[in-house]
């Protein structure tokens, strides 16, 4: 059978053609007016993505060089940290927050759960000396998403801690008020909902956190972002960009736009996510958050008595789709299946037929078809025309 590779992991993430076109041009220089007009145009999108009006500072490196670049410039050492930790990358965070010196202090949630809001506000008010708080909107590991919006609350009502979102996997699956809901810092990753290659990391940064940037003493250099504003300002990045991924970024920015902006991005994936869902129920699939769950991917776990790791084979085998299996504590027990980014109804309904087969194929038992058309009534009931 004839077999079209497929992906549907929540990153990196289907490129969309015009990401690929543009990356199959021939490159510019970076110190030219060309690309500095490339660059100030990315950077105004981005400013849309985000919902904000505060400087937004791109940087070559993934996700993590983005989170590393956010703790780096609001902390010095010594500073006390608080880390939501609900998955693997809460606990990136605190990792990050101990190889710099840092006193990091943790809440912590049960894997596949967020940490609730109201434990935040008690931390805060139990220790003063919390510098910022560093949290997920969407916990990939998990597909749990906290409630970023509450947290920011939280943080305005105290003049000395920041909000330090990872919004890597959840800006444009998930709603991001960046600046009216008062995030202070929030990263983005290139290769997520925006559907751009791995390479290029974004630094939202507030008023409110360019204070502290100007006075934090841990060291930095490659992610000094006063050194990046300075650059930026002027359509050039301090150091040699990811020339070719900024490119591709003003279009994939503009495709964004085409589809009728982020909020639009963000209603396809609560869409397909919805669908999958209730898929997912209909075969016996239970989720991995039920009650603290993104629409950035779904995370399930098997039923009972068959591998996760033979359906994510089973999938890639037969079908060329590639699911991502767990991470850290759930690695080997869970499947993640992607709704962020440049994904379609076809593909997810498609994704989900393929799924009932390899469910047989390893031995699970049920009406063929059941998961498929309780995607369909979801869809039907979401999507009018």
């Amino acid at each position: 059978m004839i077999q079209k590779p497929r992906l549907f992991t929540p990153g990196p993430t289907p490129l969309h053609p015009a990401v690929q076109e543009a990356m199959a041009r021939p490159i510019p220089h970076h110190r030219t007016d060309e690309f500095r007009k490339v660059f100030a145009e990315s950077i105004t999108g981005l400013k849309a993505f985000l919902k904000t009006t505060d400087d937004v500072v791109i940087l070559a490196g993934s996700g993590t060089g983005g989170m590393e670049a956010a703790l780096v410039n609001v902390l010095s050492p010594g500073d006390t940290m608080l880390a939501l930790v609900a998955g693997a990358f809460g606990e990136r965070w605190s990792a990050l927050g101990r190889a710099y010196g840092m006193n990091v202090k943790e809440l912590r949630a049960k894997w596949g759960e967020a940490v609730a809001p109201e434990e935040v506000g008690r931390a805060l008010d139990a220790d003063p000396a919390i510098r910022a708080v560093f949290v997920q909107l969407s916990e990939s590991s998990t597909g749990a998403a906290h409630d970023v919006q509450a947290l920011a609350r939280l943080t305005r009502e105290r003049k000395d801690t920041l909000l330090v979102v990872d919004a890597i996997s959840g800006a444009g699956a998930l709603p991001l008020e960046t600046e009216a809901w008062g995030v202070d810092v929030a990263v983005v990753g290139s290769q997520k909902a925006l559907a751009l290659p791995p390479g290029l990391a974004f630094v939202s940064v507030s008023a409110r956190a360019w204070t502290r940037i100007e006075s934090a003493r841990a060291a930095r250099f490659y992610f000094d972002l006063r050194r990046e504003r300075k650059a930026q300002a002027g359509g050039e990045s301090a150091f040699t960009p990811a020339i070719s991924n900024v490119v591709a970024l003003r279009a994939g920015l503009a495709a964004v736009e085409a589809m009728g902006g982020v909020d639009a991005l963000v209603h396809n994936a609560e869409t397909l996510a919805a669908a999958t869902r209730k898929a997912a129920a209909a075969l016996g699939l239970p989720l991995v958050a039920p009650r603290d769950h993104g629409d950035a991917l779904t995370a399930l776990y098997p039923p009972p008595g068959i591998e996760s790791g033979a359906i994510v084979k089973g999938l890639k085998s037969e079908f060329g789709s590639t699911v991502a299996g767990g991470q850290g504590e759930l690695k080997g027990k869970i499947l993640r299946i992607a709704h962020l980014g440049y994904y379609d109804a076809t593909d997810i309904l498609g994704l989900i037929a393929t799924l009932e087969i390899v469910l047989r194929r390893v031995g699970h038992r049920f009406e063929i078809g059941r998961g498929v058309a309780a995607a369909e009534e979801e869809y039907l009931r979401r999507v009018k025309r």
